[in-house]
């Protein structure tokens, strides 16, 4: 059964074990079951390094290979640094020349090959271990970017997950001894390129153990294999061996099972799964459970009893959570949710209720892994959609509902394109990690109200403000904050102390509620701030918005006082 690679396997033929050494430095031949092994596998190693193990894999023309001139390859030798180069010769009758020689470009089979990998030396300032480098041609013909922290070239999968698809390994082995180092691709992926290209893979191996008393090979045993293949020599005497040789691996794919393959992909009969929702069938006024699949829908334009596309199914709001979590995979707007190069859905929303609500048509648009996911946490209605999907979608109107922490982050987005001295703009990640909670999870609140904090509070610039204080003839006291700052300016410009405090109240309490809920605060304290939320606003989402409402509010005053153009749309 195919596998991914495990450096287990690998480090086993590149150093002794513990125990029956002896038995290991005479079996150099039993690193080709590994070899043998590794063409099997669903991840194959086309580079290993270390003591014992040299494996280096490349690309002949398959017809150059087929059947193999094992004289040829084995006379010929191409070593991780063999390069592009600039040759100048002189002689020959053709005088003096300059050109362009491609690796691999001797040998009747590896002639217009390519190599894979290449290790090149900066002589005098490398430092540490020499960079692995791939081929351009492989790594952008597969679509891949190199990840430092994953040292490896991935891709998204289908989920949006990243996948490493060209791994670059390296193991520690026993202490003083050197370091193994191997580059892994998927098997699959490789099979595919070498179809399209025509390419076969080429390995060059060696495999040589010795002691540390070794004095030389001397008159010792030699074998000699040779299957069409796959064929070395070697030998080795009582405390020492080695085998030196090719394999040959080929497609296991053609181009026409690739474009068999796109064909099926691209079939729209092709059978699609499609899970079943709870929802409100808007066109017959009624609830009902129903598949998403196409057949089972109809849109405003067709004439049937079948639900509309735009009928919503509710789920708990819990469902947001793992999009929340995870804002490098999911972008999450205020009305759509996407999951890099995976999938899109189209609308989603909140009701009074705090249901999450989406449409059965764009669910259906989903893969049905995710369809089932949000399927866990589908429920019957507790009431209507939102208003504003009601205007949006149903009417096709702008809604007119007021959404201050919307309202906000347009204002301050604008605010961070021409950003004055005492404003710190704030980073993309700032602005779109500040949300309503979807929930009633006082852990959710405090994240939320840290985001709200981060995108609105921490903008202010203290110093730049204590300078424009200053300017207006008050001098801010050493251990003032921002805000205090804001407040001293407010009196300047006209405003009473308890007007000023009042003005700068909501976002005090923002800052404050932060610092209590995500600081170091007792139990007692946070458990407070919590029943004081419910006993007023009823829910923590309630609380939410009704603060975020009263800073907006505040955020257009403390423009004024600062001199600042109108920023609402």
């Amino acid at each position: 059964m195919a596998c991914r690679f495990n450096i287990a396997a690998l480090k086993a033929i590149a150093q002794a074990p513990a125990s029956d050494a002896a038995k290991w430095l005479i079996g150099a031949e039993d690193s080709v079951g590994f070899l043998k092994q590794n063409a099997q596998s669903e991840e194959i190693v086309i580079y290993a390094g270390g003591p014992a193990v040299l494996i280096h894999a490349v690309l002949a023309p398959l017809q150059q290979v087929t059947p193999a001139d094992q004289q040829d390859l084995m006379n010929r030798f191409v070593s991780t640094d063999e390069a592009w180069a600039i040759q100048k010769s002189y002689g020959g009758g053709e005088g003096h020349r300059v050109y362009l020689e491609p690796p691999m470009g001797s040998g009747n089979s590896l002639a217009g090959g390519e190599k894979l990998i290449y290790q090149r030396s900066f002589h005098g300032v490398d430092k540490g271990e020499r960079a692995m480098e791939l081929s351009q041609k492989l790594v952008h013909a597969l679509d891949l970017h190199f990840v430092v922290e994953r040292n490896a070239y991935c891709r998204l999968d289908s989920r949006g997950d990243i996948e490493d698809v060209i791994r670059i390994i390296r193991a520690d082995l026993a202490p003083g001894s050197e370091k193994l180092v191997a580059v892994t691709i998927l098997t699959e992926d490789l099979a595919r390129y070498m179809a399209l290209a025509g390419f076969a893979l080429v390995f060059f191996f060696d495999f040589t153990r010795f002691s540390p008393s070794f004095d030389g090979w001397g008159d010792h045993e030699r074998i000699d294999r040779k299957a069409p293949d796959l064929f070395y020599h070697g030998g080795g005497i009582h405390n020492a061996s080695y085998v030196n040789g090719r394999m040959i691996v080929r497609p296991t794919v053609t181009v026409q099972d690739l474009v068999a393959e796109w064909e099926a992909e691209s079939n729209p009969k092709r059978k699609k799964e499609y899970a079943t929702f709870k929802i409100f069938d808007r066109k017959n006024n009624c609830e009902l459970e129903t598949s998403c699949a196409p057949e089972f829908l109809s849109n405003y334009f067709q004439k049937s009893d079948l639900p509309w596309e735009i009928s919503p199914a509710f789920f708990r709001a819990d469902v947001l959570h793992r999009f929340k979590a995870d804002p490098e995979k999911y972008s999450l707007d205020d009305r759509s949710i996407t999951c890099r190069n995976a999938w899109y859905l189209k609308s989603y929303d909140i009701n009074e209720a705090g249901q999450v609500h989406a449409y059965i048509g764009d669910l259906a648009r989903l893969p049905i892994e995710e369809q089932r996911y949000w399927q866990s946490f589908n429920e019957w209605p507790n009431g209507s959609i939102s208003k504003r999907a009601y205007e949006n979608d149903i009417l096709g109107e702008f809604s007119s509902e007021y959404d201050p922490l919307s309202r906000l982050k347009y204002k301050i987005g604008k605010l961070n394109a021409t950003p004055p001295d005492w404003w710190q703009p704030r980073s993309e990640g700032h602005m779109d990690a500040a949300r309503y909670p979807a929930t009633d999870s006082v852990l959710e609140w405090a994240n939320e109200i840290m985001a709200f904090d981060q995108v609105l509070v921490e903008g202010f610039q203290v110093k730049p403000l204590r300078r424009l204080l200053e300017s207006n003839g008050r001098k801010a006291e050493a251990s003032w904050a921002s805000l205090r700052v804001v407040a001293e300016l407010a009196i300047v410009s006209g405003m009473t102390v308890d007007e000023a405090r009042a003005l700068l109240t909501p976002l005090s309490r923002l800052h404050a509620l932060r610092s209590i809920l995500k600081a170091h605060s007792s139990v007692e304290e946070k458990d407070k701030e919590e029943r004081q939320a419910r006993a007023a606003h009823g829910t923590l989402r309630a609380q939410f918005k009704d603060l975020a409402a009263q800073c907006d509010r505040s955020f257009d005053d403390i423009m004024r006082i600062l001199r600042i153009a109108d920023l609402n749309p």
